[in-house]
């Protein structure tokens, strides 16, 4: 399963980082839909934000792992919250697979 964290501020009008871990295990490894789907997602981001925005991000990527630190730049937020949808409307239509849990920074 992979679980992803969004982690935002306690009113949720910032996101500050995003924790991705785990394989979904929805089909054989190099055909895992699901997880091509988080990995895109993930990656397009941190693409876009870099692209899109000329922000660089602090991040790390591995195999099933990725931990991003996100900027308070309005378009970087932007970028993140659609992310986060993303995310969550994947664990809406595969939640056997993936699940998203928000987090409350200090």
């Amino acid at each position: 399963m992979i679980h992803a964290e969004v982690w935002q501020t306690q009113d949720g009008r910032r996101i500050a980082r995003f924790v991705v871990r785990g394989h979904a295990g929805s089909g054989v490894h190099g055909h895992d839909l699901v997880c091509a789907a988080v990995s895109a997602l993930t990656i397009n981001f941190v693409n876009s934000v870099e692209t899109i925005c000329g922000a660089a991000l602090d991040h790390r990527v591995k195999n099933g792992f990725f931990d991003i630190i996100v900027t308070e730049e309005p378009d970087v937020q932007l970028l993140a919250r659609s992310l986060k949808v993303g995310l969550t409307s994947l664990a809406g239509d595969h939640g056997q697979y993936i699940e998203v849990s928000l987090r409350q920074t200090t």
